[in-house]
């Protein structure tokens, strides 16, 4: 009882109450005011304000509440600092293509290619400034989020390839080859908005795949499926409405459909080689495609939705493949079903 041993004496023990001391000069009960009576009566503390009550009433005289020590281990949301690093990137990215759209705005000198009928090699230089500005925005904001993830113990895997810059460099070539090939008043504010679509849209679901867990998995999967394949479209469109020549033609498309790919297979669980290869082959198969393609008398963008369907077939099967050791019936059945009835529409509406 501490300094209680001092002022009470041993016939509380006997008694179940507490007997004051004379000889210690404590006062009795008649002369202690209401709130001392109502301490003395009642203690939660002794005179050296130890406690003598726990705040728990099931909890036994002079006991304090356990400790319940950190929380436990568990999966932790990841609060990426890439989004609004890639949100900023995204605006700059897209005020450099509306600078290029309002210097490829105007009236055309006769070329037959559409991408040099207003364009300069000064409109050329600062495209490729806003590339690489697009490329280096997207892998410093892809390890700004990679490092979050990794201080809340979700490492990437060891075999993962840097591609977070593929997605946001095609979505700004094509936004340039757009603004180029229509150089008109619309491209201005289209041209910008496809280049801040397009980089947000892929750094977000970047960012979706590092912070899902097994109940958003599938969100997020669809999320980056369908931003690569809206980014596939426009810019596999955008080199086709060019009709170049078709060496040239097979080079860019493959290369887009290429980079692509690789995006695409980092949701699989090959190894780095694997993918690079599974890469090239996707390219090499749309690149294929396109030497036939260039000899058809088509509207533009159904010749740029024939080559989607072409990498969404060969991205597709081989996506599936990193994520299985053996292609299921309904894989083939799926890819295949979809991409013959694509091509039947396309065919009849061309």
């Amino acid at each position: 009882m501490g300094a209680m041993g001092s002022r009470f004496t041993g016939d509380a023990g006997r008694s179940g109450g507490l007997v004051p001391d004379a000889s210690a000069g404590s006062p009795t009960g008649s002369d202690l005011r209401p709130s001392e009576r109502t301490s003395v009566s009642n203690p939660t503390t002794d005179l050296g304000g130890a406690p003598l009550l726990s705040p728990d009433p099931t909890q036994p005289i002079g006991a304090s509440r356990p400790d319940p020590g950190p929380p436990g281990a568990g999966v932790q949301a990841v609060q990426q600092p890439g989004s609004g690093l890639g949100l900023i990137i995204s605006a700059v990215v897209a005020a450099l293509v509306l600078i290029l759209g309002f210097y490829a705005a105007g009236d055309s000198n006769g070329s037959k290619l559409p991408i040099a009928q207003t364009t300069k090699p000064f409109f050329w230089v600062m495209a490729a400034v806003a590339v690489v500005t697009a490329i280096g925005g997207a892998i410093y904001a892809d390890r700004i989020a990679a490092q979050a993830a990794a201080a809340v113990g979700r490492e990437r895997p060891d075999g993962s390839l840097p591609t977070a810059w593929t997605v946001p460099a095609v979505a700004t070539v094509a936004a340039i080859l757009l603004v180029a090939t229509y150089h008109n008043a619309t491209m201005i504010v289209a041209g910008p908005l496809i280049a801040f679509l397009g980089n947000a849209g892929a750094l977000f679901a970047r960012d979706l795949l590092d912070d899902a867990g097994d109940s958003t998995q599938r969100a997020a999967t669809t999320i980056h499926t369908l931003v690569i394949h809206a980014v596939a479209f426009l810019a596999l469109g955008a080199v086709y409405l060019n009709k170049m020549g078709t060496p040239v033609l097979a080079i860019l498309v493959g290369l887009i459909g290429g980079l692509l790919t690789l995006e695409t297979l980092e949701r699989g669980t090959a190894s780095r080689e694997i993918r690079l290869l599974y890469a090239a082959l996707a390219g090499w198969a749309i690149a294929e495609a396109a030497l036939g393609l260039n000899w058809w008398q088509t509207h533009g963008w159904t010749g740029g939705a024939i080559l989607l369907v072409c990498f969404y077939l060969a991205s597709g099967v081989l996506l599936a493949r990193t994520q299985r050791s053996v292609l299921r019936t309904r894989d083939l059945v799926e890819f295949g079903l979809v991409s013959l009835a694509a091509f039947v529409i396309l065919a009849v509406t061309a």
